[in-house]
């Protein structure tokens, strides 16, 4: 079960372990890989926790952030990170900011003094997609996030289209494309790597301390980069084998010699530093927690949706742009 649509980092892995990992488990299963995009990975692992057998026949490769979405909580999640045993994860995830080629501003410090607004594409505001511009928009960035992408490859063309002018990935998902498009990487978040030499963490870009915190509560779950679960209630001699085959899988000469065609880093995340993220994470203070729900989810207490009612005024590029005319 992939938690994202096809075409970007999660479908990529989430393909390469249903490719190889079956070669290592006992009789040599067959595997199919289903993409379950929905709410920023929210939809496949409520599946995973509720709705998929018990026999250890599903994996699910979830978002990273899971376990922050969990800490925030909601009435959309229906999991319980702790009761969905842990495989094992194939690459830790350093993050990016890019624009594309056109946009004025080449930086941070650019950005930051632009007085026009930049769109930014997301999918959901469940995802790191969403909340790492939403960061620079705390600190007073003009910037106005337009969610509802269904993955990476529709957000770059939305990029190329001109519909947007910035986004936020992986960067082994977005490489190729900041190539192919001289798309600008402004800033990243997690480890830094020898590709990303004079590129800024994004904590340069912020200086209030309401920022940093949730910077880091952002950037925490980056080493967990692509984790793989189970369903509740596998028994625990399939779990072992299920982990044992992952990670014999990781060091498959077939499966590091695709990684290496695609430009994808493969890395093991040991089980117990998982274990320990995770924990990290669901144990966040509580006052961190408030902002991240009312800034990041846009969830205050006692708020109501407002409806407003006005007219379709102007339709253009084949309907992909609609305005609507609200009290002017």
């Amino acid at each position: 079960i992939i938690r994202s649509s096809a075409g970007g980092g999660y479908d990529f892995y989430a393909r390469l372990v249903a490719k190889y990992m079956p070669r290592h488990i006992p009789g040599k299963p067959t595997a199919i890989a289903v993409n379950m995009a929905g709410a920023s990975g929210v939809v496949a692992t409520n599946y995973m926790m509720n709705r998929a057998k018990r026999d250890g026949t599903e994996i699910a490769a979830i978002s990273r952030e899971q376990a922050t979405q969990q800490r925030a909580g909601g009435k959309s999640i229906k999991y319980d990170i702790r009761k969905m045993p842990t495989i094992g994860s194939i690459a830790s995830t350093t993050a990016v900011m890019v624009l594309s080629k056109n946009h004025p501003a080449n930086s941070l410090k650019e950005l930051r003094a632009m007085k026009t607004t930049t769109k930014f594409g997301a999918q959901g505001k469940g995802g790191g997609s969403y909340q790492r511009p939403m960061l620079l928009k705390m600190e007073g960035y003009k910037i106005q996030i337009i969610t509802g992408y269904t993955g990476t490859e529709e957000r770059v063309l939305a990029m190329i289209r001109g519909d947007i002018s910035g986004g936020s990935g992986s960067y082994d998902s977005l490489a190729s494309y900041i190539k192919e498009n001289k798309f600008k990487i402004i800033a990243y978040l997690g480890n830094k790597l020898p590709e990303l030499k004079g590129v800024p963490n994004i904590d340069e870009g912020h200086t209030s301390k309401r920022t940093l915190q949730l910077s880091a509560l952002l950037q925490a779950p980056l080493a967990a980069g692509r984790p793989f679960v189970k369903t509740p209630g596998v028994p625990a001699d399939r779990v072992k084998i299920l982990r044992t085959a992952f990670k014999k899988a990781l060091s498959d000469p077939g499966l590091l010699s695709d990684a290496k065609r695609a430009k994808r880093k493969v890395s093991w995340t040991d089980l117990n530093t998982m274990t320990k993220l995770y924990s990290e994470i669901l144990d966040t203070p509580d006052d961190v927690i408030a902002t991240f729900k009312t800034v990041m989810l846009g969830k205050s207490k006692g708020g109501k949706l407002v409806k407003h009612v006005g007219k379709v005024s102007g339709i253009k590029r084949e309907g992909r742009r609609v305005t609507i005319s609200y009290k002017g």
